[in-house]
């Protein structure tokens, strides 16, 4: 987590409490999800947020959700692809484990998010898209790294192809 607060002395007296940390000398809640990057063949399963209020269009991802109680990273993922696409019929790949972390705003403050990615092989396409997402794409690596909307998620999936041409 990189720290942001000017006042080196608060960084270095270790003001860390569960969950929170100082951050621009303010305290912050921190998130943790987890998600899986599945792939069909040659091609990515990709998902699309809702729409927002403000009328910018839902961004484009891959499955992830909040860990809940005392689930593993690797629970979780699993978990969060199936209610997002009700997909149970797939294969983990062993090796894969990236990490991006972020800021959001919420409720007029700052969370830190850190997410954790999984890599899956599908053996179907068949999608169930949750109620949470407006829609879903398979598409190959070329097209899903143009399709995603932010740079970290364009990061996971250049880490993906990276791992897979081993």
């Amino acid at each position: 987590m990189q720290l942001l607060c000017q006042d080196q002395e608060k960084i270095n007296s270790g003001l860390f409490v569960e969950n929170l940390v100082i951050v621009d000398c303010r305290l912050l809640s921190m998130e943790k999800s987890c998600g899986i990057v599945l792939f069909y063949s040659d091609e990515f399963l990709l998902i699309q947020h809702p729409s927002k209020s403000n009328g910018t269009g839902g961004h484009w991802d891959f499955p992830k959700g909040h860990v809940e109680g005392s689930e593993t990273e690797l629970e979780t993922a699993k978990r969060e692809l199936f209610e997002e696409t009700g997909i149970v019929d797939f294969r983990m790949l062993d090796g894969f484990r990236h990490r991006i972390e972020y800021n959001f705003h919420k409720d007029n403050g700052t969370v830190a998010k850190e997410v954790i990615f999984f890599l899956a092989e599908s053996n179907t396409k068949e999608v169930v898209l949750s109620s949470e997402h407006q829609n879903f794409v398979w598409l190959n690596n070329d097209l899903a790294y143009k399709k995603l909307t932010y740079t970290n998620a364009k990061e996971v999936l250049a880490a993906v192809k990276i791992f897979l041409e081993k």
